[in-house]
């Protein structure tokens, strides 16, 4: 985990924490992810590039 520091220099765990916390996919992405590679791999193929998502409710794209 890399650790934030504010302005001033000094370490900050409770920003460095949230931040974190806040840049993580939702475990729905997490999922259909590994779901996709799975498939491939059972059809023998490898996925070799990034898979892009878009939450159709949201518009966020998951990268």
């Amino acid at each position: 985990m890399i650790l934030y520091r504010n302005n001033e220099g000094y370490p900050d765990p409770t920003a460095s924490k949230a931040i974190h916390e806040a840049d993580k996919p939702p475990e729905e992405v997490t999922t259909a992810i590994r779901r996709i590679k799975t498939i491939a791999e059972w059809h023998g193929f490898d996925v070799t590039g990034r898979i892009w998502l878009r939450d159709k409710l949201t518009g966020r794209e998951y990268r």
